[in-house]
Parts: structure tokens; sequence; C-alpha cells
């Protein structure tokens, strides 16, 4: 951002009378209090100062104890008109007793983002440091030659390090010593070609750009500050164009794009937008995920931090009454180091606009979302978050809800409104995260070590099997292992399917189906393509493809050729295969690496066929029992109040029934029955009786009981005696 002259025959004015300020201001670094009594009364006199409320670790604010000269220039070398900027010049001469005209015009001058003109962070994540060095580095910055002041660098370097710090230093150079720093700011670097180091500036990445600048524009930096504010104007793209479907782009093929979110639960507030901001960095809320997305953010990269919501009133479209997916964005900025933490970097953030931009239907709920360039949806998010165009809504709406649109697959119309998949549907913050003592907690009744195994396969096979008899919690599990292998419980993510003995390939992958019109028929995704899509929108995410009773149907027929990608090594085979019913000639199919399938199955059901061998090599197999004598069944009732005697009837009768089963040569332990039966909805078990138990056996157990001994009453009627004996 930069000022250009109230009076146009005037040019650098305020030069002078920033340099004579710097040398006063410079004795005042043991005066702090008075300076931050000035600037308060400042405000009191109704002038648009730099905010001036610290906040300590409970979020209580107070007035400011300490400031650094840098910030004390960034109360009026701000997003404010030049008018508040000579008021503010003026109160700063009479103050410090300045024998120097006060600057009407401001060319060539590089400005900070109002939400972002404080040069240290807050006292709950300041060091003692933090302002001393700032106050080092400036007085140092006005010795006769810095460049050869013992140390020099070394205080550059460490200012950098100063969380709210990056490359607005040089920014702070450039108001005190114009001739001898220039501003790296985006407009410079933008105009100059300057790229900033992969690592993030250090001192000697400093000299080396000024050393070139100076070597490529033998003028002074005033006038080349002002060049680069007036070429920025033209808006004249010098990088890279992509030709796009909707017309030629202007992004940077050379960067990546990223959407973050900034909602933590464990912080207040909760969005961390305005902090983030304030202190130019963007932080990931996770300790323990998203590290190796974040460490792959580049210096140069744009960002952006959205928050995901729906709306179905007060649209700026005709939503056909549906309620429709959005992304709020609420701010914008470029990479300037990467901290190579996992969680942390330093951003140079635009100033924010007065509202946040909305975007619809193709949105994303991910902490972390790397846009691909390569996309036509993508493409058009990146041009209207980073280069302010309008959104095309016809262009969404027609894709997302038209029949004869065809790019787009439809979706059930219990599913909402997002067609590529329910992972990219918003619903609110992000989804909580997710461990396997979370998925224990919530009693999937397997230890530690068990879970954890069972996670393990998921991750290397990418597709395993969940048996085990009837109540086991098949599916439960299954969903809890989604959740934990995701590290987060979003259900956007998983996409659930029922087998059944009709289910055939054009339901689960493709096929035509019947339209309105007579005789016309339209070509229609089926759920694992949905479920694909998703994972490949989001590549840097996992999705999970959850199959129900997956030997209900005929696997070979269902998955048809499909069968050899879901094979480890087979992920993202390039060039992909041609699918039964593709959609052009050049179409070519893969499954992605981050979609994985895990399927359940009840092998006591006789009715069925066991999984076949070709669809069983591709699968790891997970087997459940019943944990009716696990400790961790009986502490589950028991912490939801359950009453111990009830607990007790429960166990024994359901062990000596398994006991019974297990010695059946007709059955056989895989046809015990599972402790899921008794496990119900809810956290307060409290009012439970025998009563429940009794209906419990009635209307579920002896069903199954007469289906297992078909013809065989007696063996029914003496089990139920036993299980319902007082």
């Amino acid at each position: 951002m930069m000022n250009t002259s109230t009076q146009p025959g005037v040019r650098f004015s305020w030069q002078p009378f920033y340099t004579q300020l710097a040398r006063t201001l410079a004795g005042y670094a043991d005066r702090q209090q008075d300076l931050i009594n000035f600037l308060d009364g400042l405000r009191a006199k109704g002038l648009p100062i730099t905010p001036l409320q610290d906040k300590d670790e409970v979020g209580k604010r107070f007035l400011l104890r300490e400031i650094d000269p840098f910030t004390f220039y960034g109360v009026f070398n701000r997003g404010i008109t030049n008018e508040n900027r000579e008021g503010i010049a003026e109160e700063v001469k009479r103050f410090f007793g300045l024998p120097i005209e006060v600057p009407r015009d401001f060319t060539g001058l590089p400005i900070l983002n109002n939400q972002q003109s404080w040069f240290f962070s807050y006292s709950a994540k300041r060091r003692p440091d933090d302002v001393p060095v700032l106050w080092r580095l400036f007085q140092m910055a006005l010795e006769p030659d810095p460049f050869t002041v013992p140390d020099f660098g070394q205080t550059f370097d460490r200012a950098l390090d100063v969380r709210g710090v990056n490359v607005n230093l040089t920014m702070g150079l450039f108001w005190i010593r114009p001739e001898l720093f220039i501003s790296l700011d985006s407009v410079m670097r933008a105009f100059a070609s300057i790229k900033l180091p992969p690592s993030g500036l250090r001192f000697r990445n400093y000299l080396e750009i000024l050393q070139g600048v100076r070597r490529r524009f033998p003028i002074p930096f005033t006038e080349l500050s002002h060049k680069a504010w007036l070429a920025g104007q033209d808006e004249s793209p010098t990088n890279e164009r992509l030709t796009t479907p909707n017309g030629p782009s202007s992004f940077d093929l050379s960067i990546d794009y990223w959407l973050v979110g900034a909602y933590w639960d464990d912080r207040e507030p909760k969005d961390q937008t305005d902090t983030f901001v304030k202190e130019g960095i963007w932080q990931n809320g996770y300790l323990d995920k998203f590290n190796e997305l974040v460490n792959q953010m580049k210096v140069g990269d744009r960002i952006a931090i959205k928050a995901a919501s729906t709306q179905r009133d007060g649209l700026p479209f005709d939503a056909r009454g549906k309620t429709v997916s959005r992304n709020l964005i609420k701010a914008t900025g470029t990479i300037t180091r990467n901290h190579g933490d996992g969680r942390t970097v330093d951003v140079e953030w635009d100033p924010l606009p007065p509202e946040p931009r909305s975007w619809y239907f193709y949105t994303g709920r991910a902490t972390v979302w790397r846009l691909r360039k390569d996309d036509d949806f993508a493409q058009r998010l990146i041009q209207f978050v980073f280069l302010n165009q309008p959104q095309d809504y016809e262009y969404f709406a027609a894709k997302w809800w038209d029949e004869d649109a065809g790019a787009v697959p439809e979706v059930e119309a219990d599913t909402a409104a997002d067609p590529v998949a329910p992972a990219l549907i918003e619903g609110g913050p992000e989804a909580p995260p997710y461990s396997v003592d979370t998925a224990i907690d919530e009693g999937v009744f397997l230890s530690r070590d068990e879970f954890g195994q069972a996670l393990e396969r998921l991750e290397s096979k990418r597709n395993i099997i969940v048996e085990g008899p009837p109540g086991v919690g098949k599916t439960f599990v299954a969903e809890k292992l989604a959740y934990a292998l995701m590290e987060a419980a979003d259900w956007r993510r998983v996409t659930k399917v029922q087998f059944h003995p009709s289910y055939s390939y054009e339901d689960f992958v493709r096929g035509f189906r019947p339209t309105n019109v007579a005789a016309q028929f339209d070509l229609v995704d089926g759920p694992f393509l949905h479920a694909c899509q998703a994972a490949a929108v989001q590549p840097d995410l996992r999705h999970v493809l959850i199959i129900d009773e997956i030997n209900r149907a005929n696997t070979s027929q269902v998955f048809g050729e499909l069968l050899m990608l879901l094979e480890t090594d087979k992920r993202d085979m390039k060039p992909g295969i041609t699918l039964l019913y593709p959609r052009s000639k050049a179409e070519r199919f893969a499954v992605p690496r981050n979609l994985f399938v895990i399927g359940t199955m009840n092998r006591a059901d006789r009715s069925l066929a066991l999984v076949d061998y070709a669809l069983r090599r591709r699968f790891a197999f997970i087997a459940l029992s019943p944990r009716f004598g696990d400790p961790a069944f009986r502490k589950w009732l028991s912490g939801r109040g359950m009453p111990d005697d009830l607990i007790q009837h429960v166990i024994h009768r359901m062990n000596a029934l398994n006991a019974t089963i297990e010695e059946d040569r007709q059955l056989g332990r895989e046809y015990q029955i599972g402790h899921s039966f008794f496990c119900p909805r809810g956290d307060d078990f409290s009012g439970l009786t025998v009563e429940w138990y009794r209906r419990i056996v009635e209307t579920e157990i002896i069903p199954l009981l007469e289906e297992y001994w078909y013809g065989l009453p007696e063996k029914v009627d003496s089990a139920s005696a036993a299980l319902l004996a007082v």
C-alpha cells in the first residue's frame, strides 16, 4: 500500500520530517510510558491512531506498558487519510518540539495494514526482549553507516524473529532512512521482481536484494517506491498466465494458493483471525495434524482465512429453495516465512475489506486446503479470493443443479447441496479432533493396542473389512476407525453405502438412469465415484468410504474393472483406466491415494456367500467378537449410571448364551451375539431396569435365535428360558 502526494507539485517532503523525528525518538527508549501517554492523548482528541490495548493470557485488556519506535511510526503510517496523517504529524511536531515543517505530501511512502500496525504481539505471547531488540535496531539504523555497525545484522535477524515482525521491518527502516533502506512490501516486490528466499528473509538476503536493486534501478529509493506504486495501479500482471475455461487467468502458476481455518476450540475468542492479522502470522491450531502440509507452504504463496457455513436465505442468486454451502473469505495475504515447525507461517496480510466476501457452492471445510491450479472450479475460486473477481453464480448453479449440465455429478436428494460429495458441504466450525483415545472413550471396547493395530492395517493396506457376528458394533467401529484415521470427527469426509443382493455396478460406480422425459436416460455417477471425486478435490486430506454389509452383493460384479485400482500400488495410477460407461473418449479414472475403504461383514448370515478371493486379497480383515467379558464394557455401562446388578445380569446371561452357541456344532463362535444390543443411546442409564433387558431379549435376541435354530424349537425355548429366568 502506498500514499500519493496531496499536492502534485511537491514530492517526498515527508522524508526530512521522518528523518528528524527518528533522531529525536531514538532517545525515548527509556521513556516509553511518555510515548504511550502521548498517543493515548491523541486518541482522546479523536485522532485515528493505532489501538493501544494490550491483552494478557486470559484475554484481559489493559493499556500498553511498552512500545517500540517502529510501532510509534505505525500510528500515522497506516491506512488513514492524508488529512488525518497531517493532523497527527502536527501533534508529533508539537510534542517533540521538532524544528521542521509538517509534510504535506506522502509520495512514495509505503504504509501498514490498519489491522497489522504493531511490530510486536500481545503480552501473552511477547518475549521480554522483543521490544528492546526493536529499539536497538532502530538506534543502530541511525548510525552514519549502520551496515558497518557490529552486530547490526545479528540484531536485524533477531528483530525478524519477533512475533508480529516480517517484511514490515524493512518498511520501518525505509521510513527513517529511505536513502539507505528499501521497503520489501508487496508492491515493491511485484514491481522489482523481488523474490523472498524460501526459508524467509534474513539480513544476508536483504543485503543481496539491496545490491541487486541498486544495480538495476540507479535512482533514489523514494522515487523507486513511487514508481512501484504507480505501476501497481496499472494492474498489469507479469506472471505466467493460464488459459482457463472461463477466460485467461492472471494468477501466478509458480506459487500455491491456500485456504486455511482460524477456528480454535480451546481459545477465546475461538476465531483467531484478528489475532493472526494483527501479529502477521497464520498458525495451525493442531499440534500433530496438518504439519506436513503446513511445512509445504512456500514463501510467496498466497493464503486466505476462510470460515465454513451454509446459507439458505438472503442469497445473491436463486437457490431454488436449497441450502447452499458457503466459505466466508475473511483475510488474504502473502507468506513471507515458514517457521518449519508444521504450525506457523509469517504472513503479509492485505488490508481487510469492509465486509468479508462470500463464495458459494465449491467449498472446503479442511483446516488446510491447497487449491488445485489445474481444476476449473479451483481456478475460479483463486480468481475470486486473490484477484477480487466476482463469482459467476449462474455458472455454478447450472453445474450443481441443472440436469443437462453434465460436468458435475448429481447427488441423491438427501445429501445436501454440494454434488461433488458430502465431504465438501459446510456445516459450522472445524470438525473436532479425534484420536484412538476418543474412540476408546466412546465405547469401541477394543484395547488401545487392538484399535491401534486395526488403524495401522487401514493406513497401510488402505482397504479393510471389519467382520464379526451380529451385534459386535462392526459399523460403529468402522466409523470410529474412519475418524481416527482422519484425526477429526468430520462426517463430511465419510461416504456411506449399504450393499444388498440386487446392488449393481450401475448403482455403485456409474450407470444410466431414466429422466423425467420419456425414453431419455442420463449417465449418473454413484457413491464410489462421488467419494473418489471428493478425495481428489482435497488431496491433502484423508477420505473414507464405508461399505456396510459388503458381502450382501456380488462384489466382483459391483466393483467391475475397479477391483485392480483398489490395490495400494495402483492408486493414482497414470493415465488411469477407461470406465465401463465413460463420459468421453479421453476420460480416464484412478482411485486417489487418500481414499480409504472400510467394509463390514456379518459372517453369520447363511444366505450370503463369503467374499470372493479377488476382493479378499485386496482387503485386510479385522475380526470383532462379543465383549461381555471385557472390563471396558462393564466400566462403560457403569460410567453412565447403569445399576451394577443389571450390568451383572446382562453379562452373566449373555456369556452363558454365547457359550451354548459356540458349543453348538451347527453354529459356532461366528454366531455368537454381540454386546451392542445392550448399549443404549444417551449418557444416563440410571433409570434402566430388568424390564429394559427383557424387552431387548424378547424383541431382538429371541428372533435371532429362532433364525439360528430354525426347526429346532426346543433349543430356542431352552435358551430363551435361561435368558429370561428371574
